[in-house]
């Protein structure tokens, strides 16, 4: 716990947040909002886990949780319903002070079970015209020092299936690339799928890349996971990569 407190004060230090009291109670806050975005979880269907591996511990027992601008003193807000299989997200974006809108699996302790040859995430998903944001993590969101690996897709008002390739997910911190090209091209930080602890999505200011979200403003929103299911290379091309 500790070295989360501390990565929280060094947040609030980058936000400008100066002063022994000042810095205490903004961790305070923070702390306070992740105990109660935490405590609010509902259970993940199976089809919102089917890409992970059925016998894995995560598979049978994840739930999901809400975190929204809030923690930093945002306005935005948003609920989150399971209706059979669907995992529907909706809400209503604040800009004043914020910015975003998301959810993800509660607990970090396990591999989701993605395998090591995972080459894809297939979306299915509903949504309204805006750009989403799917996030996985490889350890607690909450601490701060580690990255966490997010891919845009724009969930339409039709159905769709979307396919987000594994090499597509960019390395950020609080919404900013953290993932440097060597001068041969190659990417400094590689996604290990069979790492993967867990997984959500989001409504946000910035895309993937860092970049401003096209047509993103305040006002309601609404995403329905229908499921997601995952590919694999060939077990060839897998013992290539």
């Amino acid at each position: 716990m500790g070295y989360i407190v501390g990565a929280l004060a060094i947040g609030a230090a980058a936000l400008g947040i100066t002063g022994g009291y000042r810095a205490f109670v903004f961790v305070r806050g923070i702390m306070t909002y992740k105990a109660r975005a935490k405590s609010e979880r509902v259970r993940a269907p199976p089809a919102f886990m089917a890409c992970a591996c059925e016998g894995s511990r995560s598979f049978r027992t994840k739930e999901l949780f809400r975190l929204n601008d809030g923690v930093m003193g945002g306005k935005s807000s948003s609920t989150l319903e399971v209706s059979g299989d669907e995992v529907i997200f909706t809400g209503i974006i604040n800009t004043n002070g914020g910015g975003f809108a998301s959810f993800r699996t509660h607990g970090d302790e396990d591999p989701l079970g993605l395998p090591a040859s995972t080459s894809d995430l297939l979306v299915d998903a509903t949504g309204d015209g805006q750009r989403y944001k799917m996030t996985l993590y490889e350890a607690d969101s909450w601490e701060m020092m580690r990255p966490v690996w997010c891919c845009d897709f724009v969930a339409t008002e039709t159905r769709a299936t979307h396919r987000l390739p594994i090499h597509a997910f960019r390395a950020s911190r609080q919404g900013r690339p953290v993932n440097p090209i060597f001068s041969n091209g190659t990417p400094g930080l590689v996604l290990a799928p069979a790492k993967v602890t867990g997984m959500g999505f989001s409504l946000s200011l910035y895309t993937s890349a860092g970049e401003p979200n096209p047509n993103f403003g305040p006002g309601p929103f609404k995403l329905v996971i229908h499921g997601v299911t995952s590919s694999a290379l060939p077990a060839r091309r897998a013992a290539e990569s």
